[in-house]
């Protein structure tokens, strides 16, 4: 049986640089990878950022893509996230992650400190 688990950016980006061995186990587990659409922004911000070529900019994309299962934002999780940011302090970006997570039965699986301490969260 496989578990659900919702990368976030933080994951992703840490995965695609080499800096945490636990998120490759993730990573090539048979979990079923699911990916908030607005991490798709977020990793390619950061890559933009980081002043990457364009090439590999789209090359992590599309592994992203390949790998996961790309959830868009819509109604019913953008109405839920407002409650969860009010209720747990959360940014607008981090409260829509985390809700999709939990809108999709999935653990979120994150190396940001936001989410430290909630519940179906995997902080590594």
């Amino acid at each position: 049986m496989t578990d659900s688990k919702l990368i976030d950016s933080s994951a992703w980006l840490s995965y695609f640089y080499a800096e945490n061995t636990r998120i490759r186990d993730v990573m090539e587990s048979d979990d079923m990878l699911l990916t908030s659409s607005l991490s798709l922004f977020e990793v390619k911000l950061k890559l933009l950022k980081d002043k990457k070529e364009q090439s590999l900019i789209q090359k992590s994309l599309e592994i992203i893509k390949k790998r996961s299962l790309v959830i868009p934002m819509d109604t019913k999780i953008g109405e839920k996230a407002a409650e969860i940011s009010i209720a747990l302090r959360l940014s607008a970006i981090d409260s829509l992650i985390y809700t999709t997570s939990l809108t999709n039965n999935a653990t979120l699986v994150t190396l940001d400190n936001d989410f430290r301490g909630l519940k179906d969260v995997l902080s590594l």
